[in-house]
């Protein structure tokens, strides 16, 4: 990297100077050892040990930061080398001046990285914004490097609804009625506004105190403290305001308040609170539709583009709507109609609209406050709000098509889990139940030791599997003739099966039953029940039974069903406890009539009593549910 020592006879308080500049020093503070780096890149060899000329005399660069503090040096720095290093206002004008000429020579050029240009050509044409909040002394400082303000310029500043200078001369502005200023006697006792433009620097003052003194008729009592004096300071503006009243200066709400404004402003700006640079926050857009308005709408709105976009996810309140311009300069931020609404909250945009600036009806299109709504009485707001509502609703109404099919899609799932968790608590009684049935019926005919050894082979286990179980064709129900009593005699008859005589079935009958075999078959099925939601209409039943599939329908559309569940999800308490509820109920009459339908029952009363037992079980194992 070249050295500026050739260059004009910069001292080496000079070149700490702007070493400091360069690293963000008007913004921020900057480390010692930092600004030793940077100062030695400036200048080469300068800031070096003698014997070890690689090295950086970090002393030497602490001492010549604190010349630059001294007056007699120009006061250019403030700070210390334990807190760190940062520019005063005439230490920013040093480093400003200075650099401006710098990339006119090829030398300088090589003195600075392409990011060190970049930023130094953004900080002469960007405009640049810095926020000083000092708790302690109760006072508040905006700086800017805009082009300032000329003796006539800021006695127009302080007439509360003179006309903006700006719009006079044919540039777009914000302000309009000049009530601006005023605001800052809310907060605050004094209004303090140094500008310089075109070499000539004027200050001047306002206190609270002077204003209560004011009749109707008064002029505004401004102070002038200096008026177009010479000054080589670039142009730009300070306002100060001092004596604020409140107990404490939020800056993380004025870093919130900037930021989101600044993602509605179309220039390029960059602005400073303290040391922490706003960024604009820009919502991560999921989709984009653009509208052009048409017909007698075009002619009294223009030729404009309304650009809706979609966030990704919700959007805080002050981030929602369409921001209106006009040339550029934000007015408001509507939804024209759809704030509140279902996925109104995803949606923001712009929309610029040249025609409010030269608008000329009896009714202006701007509010006189500083409320950021336009005049919905004005003709063309009302226009550009028809056409920002309509095309709005049409984007929600979108949205609000793919957000159900989501939620229908999630919802299934949903369900189906519910299903497979009350499938599986009935089936868990199922499986008792049938344990205990073949347990009974072993101790009739055999005992205990006949239930054991039916665990471990055979079809036992399986008795209780409703539908038609027999793998095979019925040819005798009894089985045939069989032998008298005695030994079997030669050419006797075989003695007499007591069981059913059977062939193997067709292979184009339908299979029905189980397969047969003991512990070396196949897996056999469990017998258990399945459950599912289905819409079945509002007239019919709760839920029913499909014997062919074992399966239990609960109808969502029944309107027990349909209120429990209301707008809320399915996994709601109350949903699933009824559905728990009506699933267990069809289980304990499914249980019963396939019992009834084996001739399980002898006394009519027995099916009433095995749903009223089912049901006690039922209620024991879902008793958690009333938990939640």
């Amino acid at each position: 990297m070249a050295n500026i020592n050739s260059r004009r006879n910069l001292t080496n308080h000079e070149i700490v100077t702007l070493a400091v500049y360069m690293l963000g020093g008007e913004f921020r503070q900057i480390d010692t050892e930092d600004a030793a780096v940077k100062a030695n890149s400036l200048a080469p060899g300068r800031f070096t040990w003698r014997r070890y000329p690689e090295q950086i005399n970090i002393e030497n660069v602490r001492a010549f930061l604190s010349d630059a503090k001294k007056p007699k040096n120009g006061a250019y720095l403030i700070g210390a080398g334990k807190e760190g290093w940062f520019l005063t206002e005439r230490g920013v004008l040093f480093a400003k001046q200075h650099l401006a000429r710098l990339p006119k020579s090829k030398e300088s050029k090589k003195m600075f990285t392409p990011k060190e240009r970049a930023w130094l050509r953004r900080e002469r044409t960007s405009p640049l914004v810095k926020v000083t909040l000092d708790n302690r002394r109760k006072k508040i400082v905006i700086a800017d490097n805009g082009r300032g303000m000329d003796w006539d310029g800021l006695k127009n500043f302080f007439v509360m609804h003179g006309e903006n200078v700006d719009r006079r001369e044919g540039r777009a502005g914000r302000g309009r009625f000049g009530t601006g200023k005023s605001a800052a006697f809310g907060v605050a006792d004094l209004l303090r506004i140094t500008t310089v433009r075109g070499g000539k620097r004027s200050k001047v003052e306002l206190t609270r105190s002077d204003i209560a003194k004011m009749t109707s008729e008064d002029p505004v009592p401004v102070r002038s403290l200096e008026k177009e004096a010479r000054t080589s300071g670039p142009n730009g503006s300070v306002v100060e305001i001092e004596g604020v009243h409140l107990r404490s200066l939020d800056q993380a709400g004025i870093i919130h308040y900037i930021e989101r404004q600044l993602a509605r402003w179309p220039k390029k700006s960059t602005v400073f609170v303290n040391n922490h640079e706003c960024e604009p926050i820009e919502p991560p857009v999921a989709q984009e539709s653009r509208f052009s308005p048409e017909g007698a709408l075009r002619e009294q709105i223009g030729d404009v583009e309304l650009v809706v976009k979609v966030s990704k996810a919700p959007l805080e309140d002050e981030l929602r709507g369409i921001s209106v311009f006009s040339n550029g300069v934000w007015h408001e931020t509507t939804l024209a109609g759809s704030e509140g609404r279902e996925m109104s909250q995803f949606i923001f945009g712009e929309l610029d609209v040249p025609k409010l600036d030269s608008d000329i009806s009896p009714i202006m299109p701007f509010d006189i406050s500083r409320s950021m709504r336009l005049n919905p009485n004005n003709d063309l707001v009302r226009a550009i709000h028809s056409f920002i509502g309509t095309k709005v609703e049409i984007v929600r109404r979108g949205l609000l098509e793919t957000e159900k099919k989501r939620r229908e899609e999630e919802e299934a799932k949903k369900l189906a889990a519910e299903a497979a968790e009350i499938a599986r608590v009935i089936n868990e009684d199922f499986d008792a139940f049938r344990q205990r049935v073949m347990k009974a019926r072993a101790k009739a005919v055999g005992g205990a030791d006949s239930y054991k050894a039916d665990q471990h082979g055979g079809d036992g286990e399986d008795d209780l599997l409703f539908g038609s179980e027999i793998p095979a064709d019925i040819l005798e129900p009894t089985g045939g003739v069989g032998r008298g009593e005695g030994p079997i005699q030669p050419g006797s008859r075989e003695p007499r099966n007591l069981g059913p005589i059977v062939t193997s079935g067709t292979d184009d009958v339908e299979k029905k039953g189980r397969k047969a075999g003991g512990k070396n078959s196949q897996s056999k099925p469990k017998g258990g029940f399945s459950v599912k939601f289905k819409e079945m209409g509002s007239d019919s039943y709760r839920a029913q039974y499909f014997p062919g599939e074992r399966a239990i329908y609960i109808n969502t559309d029944h309107p027990q069903l349909a209120a429990a569940k209301g707008i809320t999800s399915t996994e709601e308490p109350t949903f699933r406890r009824l559905v728990y509820e009506v699933a267990f109920s069809e289980y304990a009459i499914a249980l019963a009539s396939e019992l009834a339908k084996r001739d399980e029952y002898i006394d009519p009363t027995d099916p009433i009593v095995d749903i009223r037992e089912t049901l006690n079980r039922l209620a024991r194992r879902g008793a958690d549910l009333y938990s939640q």
